[in-house]
């Protein structure tokens, strides 16, 4: 029992870092000035970063724009780089 205790405490932990890099990630871009503002990102912008080679930071915008899941981001995100042929 202490095992899977442990053991959920650590995927639970996991997760929470991911999602720190995840914010961490996008927070940086804007900064650079990659991304636009919070809220103001269109379209226009994922397909901007696709062809910049920025793939994950275009996942990371699909999802905040659509309000989706990583998986369908990145599974709709496969899709417009090949409509796009990058």
């Amino acid at each position: 029992m202490v095992f899977l205790y442990s053991t959920l405490i650590m995927l639970v932990c996991f997760l929470i870092l991911v999602n720190i890099y995840r914010i961490r990630l996008l927070d940086d871009a804007r900064r650079r000035g990659k991304l636009p503002q919070k809220g103001k990102a269109t379209m226009y912008d994922v397909r901007h970063l696709l062809m910049e080679g920025e793939k994950d930071l275009a996942t990371q915008l699909y999802c905040e724009i659509f309000n989706v899941s990583l998986p369908r981001a990145k599974k709709d995100i496969e899709e417009l780089q090949r409509s796009l042929k990058v």
